[in-house]
């Protein structure tokens, strides 16, 4: 298969891994103190674009809390959803597994949260951060880096058809499934 079923292979896992992450996250923030009172990460960065664009223009944008709740939704997605895509480009179904998926999901951590947001002012570098946005942003990357390494396993979206042969190929190539082993019948 080539490269770019991969890709959208990536694409569609790290769409879906945004999900549980987004859970994750949410339940952190409430759990911890000193998160409560602060907007989700992916809220901040949307609001953070929309008032640096307001800035730019000099004109406002009419959003009321329902337009914002959806644009950041829509941003998170689509931001999981090419981080994925990219995932699948390098990785490819073949070596994906939950480990490969958290380091990659802790490096998008590291180059979004450490580089890319703050150099644009849209977030705090994690340096400049808190401990508990931190652990926050760190654990529901894992999360989201492992579902995405998961789920871009042969057998789920990376290929569409499991490679491990069923019961059926089995039998047909000679060998005995009636027993639950895999001995080849001679």
């Amino acid at each position: 298969m080539g490269t770019g079923h991969y890709v959208w292979c990536g694409a569609a896992a790290g769409c879906a891994a945004t999900v549980p992450m987004t859970v994750v996250m949410e339940a952190l923030r409430i759990a911890m103190p000193g998160e409560q009172h602060r907007r989700m990460p992916p809220r901040e960065v949307v609001d953070r674009t929309i008032e640096k664009s307001e800035e730019a223009t000099g004109e406002g944008a009419e959003l009321d809390r329902g337009d914002r709740v959806a644009l950041t939704t829509l941003a998170h997605l689509a931001f999981g959803a090419a981080a994925g895509a990219v995932y699948g480009a390098t990785i490819g179904s073949r070596r994906s597994s939950a480990l490969t998926g958290i380091a990659y999901g802790l490096g998008v951590w590291a180059l979004a949260y450490g580089v890319g947001l703050p150099s644009l002012g849209l977030h705090p570098a994690a340096t400049d951060d808190t401990k508990d946005r931190n652990e926050v942003l760190i654990a529901s990357h894992v999360v989201w880096g492992a579902v995405l390494g998961l789920l871009s396993r042969p057998t789920i979206f990376g290929s569409g058809v499991s490679k491990q042969p069923t019961s059926k190929t089995r039998s047909a190539r000679g060998y005995n499934t009636s027993t639950g082993n895999s001995q080849r019948v001679k």
